[in-house]
C-alpha cells in the first residue's frame, strides 16, 4: 500500500467494479501503475487532454466513501477537481429504459432514517438532507451530452443509494418514498457526502444495467459491460465541457 501524495488532477473518476472503470481506462493515456490505498485501486493518467484520477473503489456506501476520501486527499489540488460517480444504476423513473444514462442532479441516502431524532428520511444526522450537484456541473451534463445521442437518451434527477441491490420488491417502496427519483446504485451518495466536506463538485453519470423488477440481477449480468461503456461516453465529453466552462 502507497498513500504517498500524487500531483494534482482536473478530474477523479470513482466506479465500484473492474468493469466499470475499464471504459474510461481504454480510453486514457499515459496510463500509470496501479496503487492501492486501502480496497480502492487507483491510476494516474490523461483524459481527453486532462489530469485523471481512476479510483476502482469497491462496491457500497463505505467502500465509495473511503475510495472517495482517499482520492481527495491524494490528489486534490489547491483548486478541487471534479469527481465523476459513474457505472451502473438501476432504472427507477417511468420513462428510464435499459441502456440510457442518468445525470444526477441530486444524489440522497436511502438508507438513512434518523426520523426519529427530527431529520428528513434520507438525511445523515448532520450532514445536508441530499446533495445536489453544483449547477455549473448539471450545465455541463447538459452541453457536453454528444450529439449523436438523443435527449431522450439521457436523463437529468434524482438518484438514490442503498446498500441493498434494489429488486422489486424495494423498487415501489423508494419511488414513494422519494419522489422523482430516476435511478438507484450502491455509492453516489457517499461519494456526493464526501465531495460535500471536502469541498470538491461533484456529479453522477450512470448508465442503466436494469429496471429493479423480477429479472433485475439476470438483466445486470447481462448488460453491466454496455451499461459502464455508455457511463463512459457520455461522461468523457461532459468533463470536456465541464473544464471549458471553467476556462472560459
Amino acid at each position: 500500500m502507497t498513500t504517498s501524495r500524487i500531483a494534482p488532477v482536473d478530474v477523479i473518476i470513482i466506479a465500484a467494479m473492474e468493469p466499470e472503470i475499464i471504459p474510461f481506462l481504454n480510453q486514457a493515456t499515459e496510463l500509470g501503475e496501479p496503487r492501492q490505498v486501502g480496497n480502492a485501486v487507483l491510476y494516474s493518467g490523461l483524459l481527453a487532454g486532462r489530469r485523471a484520477l481512476f479510483v476502482r473503489g469497491g462496491i457500497g456506501l463505505v467502500n465509495a466513501a473511503g475510495a472517495a476520501n482517499s482520492a481527495l486527499l491524494l490528489a486534490g489540488g489547491e483548486v478541487p477537481p471534479l469527481v465523476i460517480s459513474a457505472g451502473t444504476a438501476g432504472g427507477l423513473g417511468a420513462d428510464v429504459r435499459v441502456g440510457d444514462v442518468v445525470i444526477g442532479t441530486e444524489m440522497i441516502n436511502a438508507d438513512a432514517d434518523a426520523r426519529a431524532f427530527g431529520y428528513v428520511l434520507g438525511q445523515v444526522p448532520g450532514m445536508p438532507a441530499s446533495y445536489p450537484s453544483p449547477g455549473p456541473a448539471i450545465q455541463a451534463g447538459l452541453d457536453g451530452v454528444p450529439t449523436e445521442r438523443t435527449a431522450a437518451t439521457v436523463h437529468h434527477g434524482v438518484v438514490v443509494s442503498s446498500y441493498s441491490f434494489v429488486g422489486h420488491d424495494r423498487a415501489p417502496i423508494i419511488k414513494g418514498q422519494f419522489a422523482g427519483v430516476l435511478a438507484t446504485d450502491m455509492e453516489s451518495s457517499a461519494i456526493a457526502q464526501t465531495c460535500h466536506v471536502h469541498g470538491a463538485p461533484f456529479l453522477a453519470v450512470r448508465g442503466i444495467s436494469d429496471l429493479c423488477g423480477p429479472a433485475s440481477e439476470a438483466d445486470f449480468i447481462e448488460h453491466v459491460d454496455d451499461a459502464a461503456e455508455r457511463s463512459a461516453e457520455v461522461a468523457i465529453p461532459v468533463i470536456a465541457a465541464w473544464w471549458a466552462a471553467q476556462a472560459g
